[in-house]
């Protein structure tokens, strides 16, 4: 599901006042493949709610979203995973002449099997509420406000909508009026049934004793180098 300006306008009004000067980071999967006119729409409605706006790129299409939109970026995220390097390296010269906010080299040369982790039931309400990535990074994909940045991520690996409609039912969605009250009292708001079902142990942050140590990114026969 993707972010429509439409619906950043609708984060932006319902969250005014909230968290305007903290980072926001538009990244996907890969946030360059949507039409550069919503791309310049997004950063567009970001900046003209006094938001700090960047994104976090594999390197693709960067240089077809016009420099003043890209310009209107704070910072930019240059991922490397080893297997697009030459994108990156091709991205770092365009914005070196280009662009004039603040570029930060990321490797990502690692990664772990989400699967490892569904162990879903086995945790507590409590073990959930006491992982401290709740909250510290929310994500926005609407119409829901994930808790955090995972949460998401197991919706997608059990392709299990479940964990959604709980989240959208306890109010947590930018249409929800009072969603400034819904995100101050958390503990209280977010399912129960998502914290013990979905979240406990069911991700490495609340189940760190499971041996499932990172796994280095192999190249794969398909890959291309996309830098357009």
């Amino acid at each position: 599901m993707v972010a429509t300006p439409q619906a950043v306008e609708q984060f932006c009004q319902v969250l005014s006042g909230v968290g305007e000067k903290e980072r926001h980071v538009l990244q996907g999967g890969e946030i360059t493949v949507l039409p550069v006119k919503s791309i310049v729409q997004i950063i567009e409605t970001l900046h003209s709610f006094g938001r700090r706006v960047g994104m976090r790129t594999n390197g693709y299409n960067v240089t077809g979203i016009p420099l003043d939109s890209l310009n209107k970026l704070e910072f930019i995220y240059l991922d490397a995973h080893g297997n697009n390097q030459e994108a990156i390296e091709h991205c770092r010269a365009f914005l070196g002449k280009n662009y004039e906010g603040e570029v930060i080299n990321e490797e990502r040369l690692y990664h772990r099997d989400p699967a490892a982790f569904l162990n879903h039931n086995q945790g507590t309400v409590e073990q959930g509420l006491n992982c401290n990535h709740l909250l510290a990074t929310l994500t926005y994909f609407p119409p829901i406000i994930h808790p955090c940045c995972n949460s998401w991520a197991l919706m997608n690996a059990l392709n299990d909508g479940t964990m959604g409609e709980m989240l959208i039912e306890a109010g947590w969605t930018a249409d929800n009026p009072d969603l400034k009250n819904t995100l101050a009292n958390w503990r209280q708001t977010l399912p129960k049934p998502f914290l013990k079902t979905f979240c406990a142990n069911s991700c490495y942050m609340t189940a760190p004793d499971i041996d499932n140590p990172p796994q280095r990114i192999q190249p794969h026969h398909l890959d291309r180098v996309l830098k357009r």
